[in-house]
């Protein structure tokens, strides 16, 4: 009987401790035998008279692009949906505009040697980051209510992809995984390194890069989020910019809005912006500690990661613009790849950031 009571104490406390762990990616289907095209175009239908508009679809580059030597190709790929809900958006705005930046839904197809296999950026996980804010200002009753709001649109979600897709169901949460207390007082992942997990607690880490005048209202918005596109088109990139990382085209480089969201209050737009490079990059070091000779590219099951928020906002008489300073958003969303991989590459983020500002202000950057 002894030995009854300690085993049921023994699973409690193992189910309350796994319930208070987080995933960035969570994981609901796995090894299904289908082609990812299959995949892909199933899911695009589930999809279709729901909710969830879809923003983009399609590939993402695989670390193979960023590979001289096919011997190192893994031959997987990977798809990318990033979708919108107008109740979701309700929801977060609600809370003020500035949440928005939480606003894509995303989800990932990828192919690993056990076959094809879907995952999400589970919500949850990012709105305890997102509005940690909250927690830390003495209103964690509000914090805790975001939470709650956000679990039915993550449980809506699972179940389209449960009968979506096939494979086995799970409801798996995937590394970066951190636990409801850290993530709720923005603790640090890498000391000295990265900083606070917040993005509005720490102005450093949802930096503002530009800001101007507008008495023009939401037109004033979309007036700026059009420049930002046209400078966009004419983007080139820097020299350190280009001296990197190997790549095989010079478009590898060029950046590209693949979604927006205007906010419901009409007083926000929502940029996300990713380019091949980049993709390949992160995946590549993402992976580079569990590759082995079945998988040469583990780290595209971070699929979802992209794309970058960029959020333009009024704030008074201002429109500002704000995204995350990407040594956080590496943080964030690839901390796992482990204290090395951040050491070997921390000139990449800071190239990142210029390279983005660049981007979207034009002939208006100034390099820091």
């Amino acid at each position: 009987m002894k030995f009854i009571k300690l085993f049921l104490i023994m699973i409690f406390f193992s189910a309350v401790s796994a319930a208070s762990n987080h995933g960035i990616y969570l994981k609901t289907n796995k090894g299904i035998s289908d082609d990812i095209s299959k995949v892909a175009t199933d899911i695009k239908a589930k999809l279709q008279g729901t909710d969830y508009k879809i923003l983009f679809s399609g590939p993402v580059t695989s670390p193979d692009h960023i590979r001289q030597d096919e011997e190192d190709f893994c031959g997987f790929k990977a798809e990318l949906f990033v979708l919108s809900n107008e109740k979701y958006n309700s929801m977060l705005t609600s809370f003020g505009s500035k949440y928005l930046v939480a606003g894509f839904l995303r989800i990932g197809i990828y192919e690993d040697p056990s076959g094809v296999n879907v995952v999400i950026t589970d919500p949850e996980t990012i709105n305890r980051i997102v509005f940690n804010d909250l927690y830390e200002n003495d209103k964690e009753d509000v914090y805790n209510q975001v939470i709650e709001k956000t679990k039915p649109f993550k449980d809506e979600l699972i179940s389209l992809l449960h009968a979506a897709a096939g494979g086995e169901k799970v409801s798996t949460p995937m590394e970066p995984i951190r636990d409801d207390e850290d993530l709720a007082e923005s603790s640090k992942d890498m000391f000295m390194m990265v900083g606070e997990m917040t993005f509005f607690n720490d102005e450093d880490q949802f930096p503002e890069i530009y800001e101007k005048k507008n008495k023009e209202g939401f037109d004033g918005i979309k007036k700026l989020r059009d420049q930002f596109l046209s400078n966009i088109k004419y983007f080139e990139p820097v020299e350190d910019d280009m001296e990197y990382r190997w790549y095989p085209e010079k478009s590898d480089l060029l950046w590209k809005v693949i979604s927006q969201i205007e906010s419901p209050k009409k007083d926000a737009i929502l940029l996300g912006l990713t380019r091949p490079r980049t993709e390949a990059e992160s995946f590549n070091i993402a992976g580079s500690s569990r590759e082995d000779d079945s998988n040469k590219c583990p780290g595209i099951d971070h699929v979802t990661a992209y794309p970058i928020e960029v959020l333009l906002i009024q704030e008074g008489d201002e429109i500002k613009v704000y995204t995350q300073r990407e040594m956080f958003r590496m943080d964030m969303y690839f901390w796992d790849a482990g204290m090395s991989a951040f050491m070997d590459h921390m000139s990449m983020p800071g190239i990142l950031d210029e390279s983005i500002k660049k981007a979207l202000l034009g002939k208006e950057y100034e390099e820091d």
